[in-house]
């Protein structure tokens, strides 16, 4: 490789394999992330959450309902609905399934960490599914279920 491939310059070969390279990592990484997360229980739907103000995640139920997760200010909300189109259609929508969580105070719940959204996801998608759930509770867990509590 001559030595002008090895520098960053606009529109340069570098530059352009150096983003086809961050998006190729930023696949695999949620592959291997979502792959280890449904093997160890923690994150058995898939949910993807992304973004930060809000916190957002959407996706398909087991019986092909549109789910939509969205934490933004103090509130984080959760809803199910027949398809993504009837989303759009508020307030004349029914949901099938709606959860909100006050949680904490200013703007926290827009920075919540995705962890977080991806535990409050999967207990009301277990509420959904009518899954009754176990609570393996670990030093970090109690702790997060505390901060949880006071949060609101």
């Amino acid at each position: 490789m001559s030595s002008s491939r090895k520098t960053l310059t606009i529109g340069g070969i570098r530059f352009k394999l150096s983003v086809w390279f961050w998006d190729f990592r930023h696949k695999v990484k949620k592959a291997i992330t979502l792959w280890w997360e449904k093997k160890t229980r923690f994150n058995p739907y898939g949910v993807w959450p992304e973004g930060a103000c809000p916190v957002q995640a959407e996706g398909y139920t087991k019986d092909g309902k549109w789910y939509y997760y969205r934490s933004r200010g103090t509130h984080a909300r959760f809803v199910i609905c027949e398809s993504e189109e009837d989303y759009g259609h508020w307030p004349d929508t029914k949901y099938l399934f709606e959860r909100e969580l006050h949680y904490g105070t200013d703007y926290q719940a827009g920075w919540m960490h995705h962890d977080d959204a991806v535990r409050l996801t999967t207990v009301w998608l277990n509420e959904y599914y009518g899954i009754q759930q176990e609570y393996k509770v670990n030093k970090k867990s109690l702790k997060w279920l505390e901060n949880l509590k006071q949060k609101k």
